[in-house]
């Protein structure tokens, strides 16, 4: 059987920015966030169609959007320093990673209106991106005049990031660099992880947690995304392991372990997690994201 991997771009929003309708740009610009809903992320499956099986991964964006919506808390402290990217120009995997660590990091200054920060890690993407030979998909468009022009107006400028996304995509895929794209969501997806829990632990606000809750359900297609490139690079043993042991402590939270053996859906505003149950995967979850950026 032919396996192939799709996942859905870092920063693309489906159809999000089509044009909306109505006068007012207020509305228009809730209306383009609010199509970031339109794809759930517990939806995340694998198809099979033809003879190949497609794993679709929601964006970083879409992610950052959901702990928005949850009201989860905007923590400096968390974010990988903007400054470090220029140490992970060591190998591809270490690149690719942190291309996605720092996506998430700009998704979430996005989202929470820190506009300075978020033109300062778009910088960081910028640099990571080259080291990954995407030049021309950040320079092409005055792509940077066009983000500090409109760095106040929250759509356009998340159109502008997922525009310079769909371009490195396409260039991943004229590479045959497939697997940088999914090395780098498991970075993305990482920072988020981690940035949740911190945000848990310091507010408890039960939203958050069950908006983290839903989130690591990605973890299981994530395991089978990177499987199938495994041998691309030295370092997926190790990752795939890092996202295995995190998918199992998911697992063995008694309201999910509940869920699964019942093949309930799972409710995560309505199901109980215990601070013992939630600290294992927060440990895991901040050892991975430490092997990714130290």
């Amino acid at each position: 059987m032919t396996i192939k991997l799709l996942a859905i771009p870092f920063f693309a929003l489906s159809l999000a920015f089509v044009s909306c309708g109505g006068n007012s740009e207020d509305q228009k610009s809730q209306e383009s966030l609010d199509g970031l809903d339109s794809v759930a992320v517990t939806d995340t499956v694998a198809i099979i169609e033809d003879n190949e099986v497609t794993y679709n991964l929601p964006s970083a964006l879409q992610i950052a959007y959901v702990f928005k919506k949850s009201g989860a808390s905007f923590i400096p402290t968390l974010l990988n320093n903007k400054g470090n990217y220029s140490k992970y120009n060591t190998s591809n995997y270490k690149r690719a990673v942190n291309f996605g660590v720092y996506s998430a990091d700009l998704a979430y200054c996005l989202f929470n209106k820190k506009y300075q920060e978020s033109k300062e890690y778009l910088k960081s993407c910028k640099e990571m991106g080259s080291f990954l030979g995407l030049n021309q998909a950040f320079e092409s468009d005055n792509m940077a005049q066009r983000f500090d022009k409109n760095i106040a107006i929250e759509d356009s400028v998340v159109k502008i990031v997922s525009n310079v996304q769909l371009k490195t995509d396409v260039m991943f895929e004229q590479n045959k660099q497939k697997h940088i794209t999914v090395i780098a969501f498991a970075g993305a997806w990482t920072e988020s992880m981690y940035i949740a829990t911190e945000v848990y632990a310091k507010d408890k606000n039960k939203k958050v947690l069950a908006s983290l809750m839903e989130q690591l359900l990605l973890s299981e297609t994530i395991i089978k995304a990177l499987k199938v490139h495994q041998e691309s690079e030295q370092e997926l043993p190790a990752l795939i392991s890092s996202i295995e042991k995190i998918n199992a402590q998911f697992n063995a939270i008694a309201s999910v372990k509940a869920a699964i053996e019942k093949d309930e859906e799972m409710d995560f505003n309505l199901m109980a997690v215990t601070d013992n149950e939630l600290k294992s995967i927060t440990e895991s979850v901040k050892t991975l994201r430490t092997s990714m950026v130290d």
